[in-house]
């Protein structure tokens, strides 16, 4: 059974305290009618030297200082700041997440939802208009042969390089035509897409957002594309006269600005 601790040790460290450090051991031991040399112990066993660096002050001394103080001067109490970072630098993202992930999120805490659309939309259609040269079909006659497997025998071995001979081979064909429907495909799905993230933005971002004028255009090349892309699904002549207004859109809204809807009349005939 644990020896229990005299309680003598703790009112010889209070009084000790209380007298500023000053008071002499040998006087607190006849207060408290034990030797100078068990006083002197317990200061060299409970660090008394130590403990005010680590100690909490008594009651009164802590609300004495706490008065006057300006520490908590702009702060009603309550929940912390709207957009503040509470949870990425000491909550579950700290805990969990890789600090590179962690750095964006933080960065992205002062985004409002209307940016992220909008990085949203410029990062979409960046793809769509960067898809057109990878996903270029240059005639009918453009076609791709990818070897798909290979297998080998260890029965045949070449004589020059001592290694098995492949003895089958497959490969894979894509014509033109599977191109042009694969990018068709694709096209379509990542249209849609584009299509359904300038709809959010429009419906959350303010009246007087630059951008919107921008979503104007974009819209309009959009519709253009889809329609372009159905006259492919549905089988039109390539031969035949198309009208291609995608660069001409941003000349047209500038006319109208300085001349007004006389000026639209004309460009759109």
């Amino acid at each position: 059974m644990a020896r229990q601790r005299n309680p003598l040790r703790d009112e010889a460290h209070k009084r000790w305290l209380e007298s500023d450090k000053k008071k002499p051991l040998k006087d607190i031991a006849e207060e408290l009618g034990v030797s100078a040399s068990t006083v002197r112990k317990w200061k060299s066993e409970d660090k008394w030297d130590d403990e005010t660096k680590r100690s909490a002050p008594n009651q009164k001394e802590r609300y004495d200082s706490m008065r006057g103080n300006n520490n908590a001067k702009g702060n009603s109490g309550g929940k912390p700041p709207p957009r503040n970072k509470n949870a990425v630098s000491h909550g579950l993202f700290a805990n969990w997440l890789p600090d590179d992930t962690r750095q964006i999120i933080q960065e992205l805490y002062t985004s409002e939802p209307s940016d992220i659309l909008w990085n949203n939309i410029m990062i979409q259609y960046t793809a769509i208009i960067r898809s057109q040269k990878i996903m270029n079909v240059r005639s009918e006659f453009d076609h791709t042969e990818d070897i798909t497997s290979a297998e080998v025998s260890p029965m045949f071995i070449d004589r020059d390089t001592g290694k098995p001979i492949q003895t089958k081979v497959t490969r894979q064909f894509q014509y033109a035509w599977d191109k042009q429907a694969n990018f068709m495909n694709a096209q379509s799905r990542a249209m849609a897409t584009l299509a359904n993230l300038i709809k959010q933005f429009v419906l959350i971002a303010d009246e007087q957002d630059e951008r919107r004028k921008k979503l104007e255009l974009m819209s309009a090349q959009v519709d253009l594309a889809k329609a372009q892309l159905k006259q492919l699904d549905d089988g039109y002549d390539p031969t035949e006269e198309q009208t291609v207004i995608i660069d001409d859109i941003p000349i047209i809204e500038r006319e109208v600005d300085s001349n007004g809807a006389e000026s639209q009349d004309e460009a759109s005939d």
